[in-house]
C-alpha cells in the first residue's frame, strides 16, 4: 500500500489536526530485523528477540540447515536483547539440530 493510500483511509477531524488522537501515518522501526546469508550460514539479527521473532529466526535456521549448512551462526549484533522464552526456543531448537548433526551457535 502507498503512504497515500494510507493517508487518505487515516481518520480526519480536530484530534488529527492538533496532533492528538490520530492515526500517525510515519513509518515505525521494526522491533526486530535479521539478515540472512545464505552462503555462509549466518543470521544476522538486530533488535529484541522475543518468543516471536524468535520463531520466526527458528524458520531462518531451518531453512539454511535445508540447503545443506552443518552450522549455522546467529550473530546479535550490538544492543540486541534476547528475553529467556526465546532464549529456551532457541536452546530447544539447537537440541534437535544437534540430532541430525547440526550445530546451532549463538553469539
Amino acid at each position: 500500500m502507498s503512504q497515500d493510500a494510507a493517508e487518505t483511509t487515516a481518520p480526519r477531524g480536530p484530534a488529527a489536526a492538533i496532533g492528538r488522537g490520530g492515526v500517525d501515518p510515519s513509518p515505525q522501526a521494526p522491533s526486530f530485523t535479521a539478515s540472512l546469508d545464505q552462503r555462509q550460514g549466518v543470521i544476522r539479527a538486530r533488535g529484541h528477540l522475543d518468543v516471536l521473532s524468535a520463531d520466526l529466526l527458528c524458520g531462518s535456521i531451518v531453512a539454511l540447515q535445508r540447503q545443506g549448512h552443518r552450522q549455522v551462526t546467529v550473530r546479535l549484533q550490538p544492543l540486541a536483547t534476547v528475553d529467556d522464552d526465546a532464549r529456551q526456543l532457541l536452546a530447544g531448537l539447537a537440541d534437535a539440530l544437534a540430532t541430525d548433526g547440526v550445530r546451532l551457535v549463538v553469539e
